[in-house]
């Protein structure tokens, strides 16, 4: 029996994990820097030998809980935007600064994409220095969660979430 059967709450479904994908990864990767701050400050303080590996483990899972937020924060429009000079701007110049805007975006995505991918390449061979992990389990978010931006930014855009409001551009919620 699953732990959401003994609360009677449903089991998920693959198109609501798939959407809850980027605040999964996150709280578990929270859950990870939390414990590892714990057990660290447990050991320095209280045994005679710290974890050495606590502060990698919270440094680890602190880059995956960033850029999995960062994700998570392009679906819901929680990026702040500054749309000051925008909106006194007449309508049809505002449509082009707003698509302009949109192909920025996706283009350093995609630069961060393929910038990221060859730095976790080449950190493969470069051991983490307490758990002896290659280095691109903390490189790597940084282009597998800057791919997931480029999709979720898509994905807002062709929803049309970006359109022209009275006085902000964005909001969350």
């Amino acid at each position: 029996m699953t732990i959401l059967a003994t609360l009677g709450l449903p089991a998920p479904t693959w198109k609501q994990v798939a959407d809850q994908f980027e605040e999964i990864v996150a709280c578990l990767a929270l859950t990870a820097v939390v414990f590892a701050v714990s057990w660290g400050v447990v050991t320095r303080y209280i045994t005679e030998q710290p974890a050495a590996w606590a502060s990698e483990v919270a440094t680890l899972a602190f880059a995956w809980l960033v850029f999995f937020g960062a994700a998570a924060c392009i679906k819901y429009r929680m990026h702040p935007s500054i749309d000051m000079l925008v909106v006194r701007l007449p309508r049809p110049l505002q449509w082009c600064v707003r698509w302009l805007n949109h192909a920025l975006v996706l283009g350093f995505c995609a630069f961060m994409t393929w910038f990221g991918t060859r730095f976790a390449i080449d950190a493969w061979s470069n051991p983490s220095p307490v758990l002896r992990l290659p280095l691109t389990w903390l490189y790597g978010p940084v282009a597998f969660c800057f791919a997931l931006m480029a999709l979720r930014y898509v994905q807002v855009v062709v929803r049309g979430a970006w359109h022209i409001e009275g006085e902000r551009e964005t909001h969350a919620g």
